[in-house]
């Protein structure tokens, strides 16, 4: 899956697509409204990878499954980004050059 999606380059690309595509959407983006970290996109599109069986420098570098999990954890519900973020912005940036 990861040499189908590009490697690392077409994972990045995708990462970023779907940054932008977060960033401009009215629902999601509150998500980042606090800010975020400046590589972010870079550090999203190694975990991708590592997920679809690339090389495991997400978690050598930042952490496991786990860590993800505590980063994004305890922020309360947010049922309308989930259900406007998750399908919107990941089928756009799928389809994006």
């Amino acid at each position: 899956m990861y040499e189908a999606a590009g490697g690392d380059e077409g994972l990045l690309r995708l990462a970023s697509a779907w940054h932008a595509r977060v960033l401009e959407d009215e629902v999601v983006s509150h998500a980042f409204s606090h800010g975020f970290h400046p590589e972010h996109t870079a550090r999203l599109a190694a975990y991708w990878a590592e997920a679809l069986g690339g090389p495991t420098s997400y978690s050598e570098t930042y952490g496991d499954e786990t860590s993800v999990v505590r980063i994004h954890s305890g922020n309360g519900p947010h049922e309308d980004v989930n259900r406007a973020g998750c399908g919107r912005c990941c089928s756009d940036a799928a389809l994006a050059d």
